[in-house]
C-alpha cells in the first residue's frame, strides 16, 4: 500500500505569516493534531502541532504579551518532514519512527501538499488489516 492510499486529502493548512492567535482552536475545531505549513503555492515550508501552540501559549502567559503579533513561522517546524505519495506506508511508518514524530506531510514530486498521514491513521490502517487477517 502507498501513503497516497492511506493519506488523509482534505488537509487543514495554515500560511507562515498567520497570526499564531488567530488561529487557536484550529487543533479543537478540526480534531486534529499537526497542520501542514503551506505557501500560497502549496509548497509545503513547515509543519505545527498542538504542542506548538500550547508551548506558545504558555510562553505568552507568561510574558503577559508581546506587541509584535506571532506568525506560524516563528512556531514552525521548518523544514517539516515530507514523503512522496507513491513511497510504501511501511516507509512512511519507519520514516515517522526514525524522526520521532507523529505526522507525514505527503507531497508530490514537485513538493506540493497532497496530503497527511499521521500516527493514527498508521494504527487505523493494521488495527483493521489485522481484524481481517484473523479469518
Amino acid at each position: 500500500m502507498r501513503a497516497s492510499e492511506l493519506m488523509t486529502q482534505r488537509v487543514v493548512t495554515l500560511q507562515p505569516e498567520d497570526r499564531v492567535l488567530d488561529h487557536l482552536n484550529v487543533f479543537k475545531d478540526n480534531n486534529i493534531k499537526h497542520v501542514p505549513v503551506v505557501s500560497t503555492e502549496k509548497q509545503v515550508v513547515g509543519m505545527v502541532s498542538e504542542k506548538d501552540f500550547e508551548n506558545y501559549v504558555n510562553i505568552v502567559k507568561i510574558l503577559q504579551s508581546r506587541e509584535d503579533p506571532v506568525l506560524v513561522r516563528d512556531i514552525m517546524t521548518c523544514p517539516a518532514f515530507t514523503l512522496t505519495d507513491k513511497i510504501e506506508i511501511q516507509d512512511v511508518a519507519q520514516a515517522m519512527i526514525d524522526n520521532s514524530i507523529h505526522a507525514m506531510v505527503i507531497t508530490d514530486e514537485n513538493g506540493l501538499l497532497q496530503g497527511i498521514v499521521t500516527s493514527t491513521d498508521l494504527l487505523k490502517h493494521l488495527a483493521n488489516r489485522d481484524r481481517y487477517d484473523r479469518f
